[in-house]
């Protein structure tokens, strides 16, 4: 019988960094970041349901996770399906060769199948999945990152570091962010030709215009510097 290490090897790589981009699968958003958020936590009750359950399918192991883990029923389910394809792919590698063994078969066959299955992906291959990525669309925002003084929240700490932030033309109320309140200030003067907010007409031609509302909608979202 495979043992609870091997198991948690094999839960190990199916939260592994991927770099092959797939489809939403079963698991949602918050499910995600809860597994990013607990990842020990998931990998070892996923482990210890799945050594309790492999000889009882995959509804015994449903049950025991979802008694245990704040996680959506679909998204147990690959849970499932990843014992199952452990069981047929790499059962003798796993109960009788060595811990490499095992995880290079459970590698090769079954993790692409769990990433499928739960939604995790690398859209932006920046070798960051979808599970922990804050930004899986910019490859220059992960944990860990470098400040590129963009304004973009690199490091996905949450926090705005100096070397993180910019300086922005459009943050019309000065709270440091260019969001919608900033948005309907600009709205509000947006098409004026005469005695405009000097605020709004970004490029100071006396018209607040497209070529405005362009600047503005290049820095939404963007965290600026005092």
């Amino acid at each position: 019988m495979m043992h609870k290490y091997i198991l948690g090897v094999l839960f190990a790589v199916a939260f592994g960094v991927s770099g092959t981009a797939y489809a939403q699968g079963n698991c949602t958003s918050m499910d995600l970041e809860y597994i990013c958020q607990n990842t020990e936590f998931v990998q070892g009750v996923a482990a210890d349901c799945g050594l309790a359950c492999l000889s009882e399918g995959e509804e015994c192991l449903e049950a025991c996770m979802i008694e245990q883990l704040e996680l959506s029923l679909p998204c147990i389910d690959c849970f499932g399906e990843q014992v199952i394809c452990v069981v047929e792919n790499c059962y003798f590698a796993c109960a009788f060769g060595s811990d490499e063994a095992c995880a290079e078969c459970a590698l090769q066959n079954c993790e692409a199948g769990f990433n499928e299955c739960a939604g995790i992906e690398d859209s932006d291959a920046d070798t960051w999945t979808n599970l922990c990525d804050c930004n899986d669309n910019n490859p220059v925002i992960y944990p860990g990152a470098e400040g590129t003084g963009q304004g973009f929240d690199n490091d996905c700490n949450g926090i705005v570091a100096p070397n993180e932030c910019t300086t922005c033309v459009a943050d019309m109320n000065n709270d440091q962010i260019i969001g919608t309140a900033d948005l309907l200030i600009f709205l509000g003067t947006f098409d004026c030709t005469d005695n405009c907010l000097t605020e709004a007409d970004f490029n100071e031609d006396g018209v607040v215009g497209a070529s405005d509302l362009l600047t503005f909608l290049s820095e939404f979202g963007l965290f600026c510097c005092p």
